[in-house]
């Protein structure tokens, strides 16, 4: 999934929970925590395989659970607030959830395996490069034919833009939560 997919899902369900459990909308500083939290494991994966070739694939050590779990529980004890623990486990756990759950779902446990890497060896993927997988996402939003779209055969990070746009819609009917905190720490940077 791209960011935007893994942002979307994320807030998706960061925003119910915060729903359901206080009736209210994400605060700014628990969404710029779930932020983080919904990127974490492709801003370490990603480098470390890719860059300093450290890892064996894009998904290996922090998209295992035996590496979320621990860091989850560390997070929660350094937090400042259960909301910040809260939005941050949910952003992480929700990122490994929509990296694995079409294969799930399709019955390919083969393709699952790096959510308990290093017990068991991560899936090899066809791209190995950062520059590989930006050239993947433009030849496949090239290949959308107006034939291809009204049958519905459209690219996953078409629907995943769909997605980012809706729950985008719904983050902005939420008052943009994050943006003035992330305003205020920019200020403070440059100051």
């Amino acid at each position: 999934m791209w960011p935007w997919g893994h942002a979307a899902v994320g807030y998706l369900l960061y925003a119910s929970f915060t729903y359901l459990s206080d009736r209210e909308a994400p605060s700014d500083v628990a969404t710029v925590v779930l932020a983080i939290g919904t990127q974490l494991p492709d801003l370490i994966d990603k480098p470390l395989a890719y860059s300093v070739q450290v890892l064996p694939e894009g998904r290996s050590l922090a998209h295992s659970v035996l590496f979320a779990v621990p860091l989850c529980l560390l997070v929660w004890r350094v937090a400042r607030s259960a909301e910040q623990w809260q939005a941050f486990g949910i952003g992480y756990g929700s990122h490994l959830i929509a990296d694995s759950y079409n294969f799930i779902l399709a019955g390919r446990f083969e393709m699952v395996t790096f959510l308990l890497w290093p017990v068991l060896p991560s899936p090899d993927y066809p791209t190995q490069s950062f520059a590989g997988h930006w050239v993947r996402l433009f030849e496949s939003i090239t290949s959308v034919s107006i034939n291809g779209a009204i049958r519905g055969e459209l690219p996953g990070v078409v629907y995943q833009g769909l997605l980012a746009v809706s729950i985008g819609i719904l983050w902005w009917s939420h008052g943009r939560p994050g943006t003035q905190w992330a305003y205020r720490w920019l200020q403070n940077q440059v100051s």
